[in-house]
């Protein structure tokens, strides 16, 4: 399977994460500005992810057409997906604290996250596909974990006169 198909694969797989968004908002009924701050702050998260991962999926043939070599691409969206994947959790860790929740990420959460990091910031020196593509995956793997976390998690719902 080439680099272009995992990525192509890749965008169909978020589109879906993304979609599944819709079953969340049909089963949890009623409108998501009236849901909880958590829930609607993963859904954001989800969405985000999902986002992301099209963006990472699409963005090698964007660098490739712009006339880079095939390791300067890869360090290329190794680099943008380290740095995304930083700020976002230093921006969700801020947004979490300021919300009033556990800011902390929970333990199974950093057993993905960290090498996804590591491994990209090991590519921005090697440039090779494979890593790259770990690091895609893994944007589509948060996604998925922030949809598994709202459709299982048990939310206080506001009250509805409120």
């Amino acid at each position: 399977m080439s680099a272009e198909s995992v990525l192509s694969s890749i965008v169909e797989v978020a589109i879906g994460i993304a979609g599944f968004a819709g079953i969340i908002a049909a089963v949890r009924q009623g409108r998501i500005t009236r849901w909880s701050p958590e829930p609607r702050l993963l859904l954001e998260m989800l969405l985000t992810a999902s986002a992301l991962a099209i963006v990472f999926a699409l963005l090698p043939g964007i660098v490739m057409e712009a006339g880079f070599s095939r390791d300067a691409t890869w360090r290329t969206g190794s680099s943008l997906i380290l740095v995304s994947q930083l700020g976002l959790g230093v921006f969700r860790t801020r947004q979490f604290r300021l919300a009033g929740f556990d800011a902390r990420p929970p333990i199974h959460m950093m057993v993905w996250y960290t090498p996804i990091v590591l491994l990209q910031a090991a590519n921005v020196a090697l440039g090779t596909s494979w890593l790259y593509l770990l690091g895609v995956i893994g944007v589509v793997g948060n996604g998925f974990f922030f949809f598994l976390r709202l459709l299982f998690s048990d939310w206080d719902e506001p009250d509805a006169d409120a």
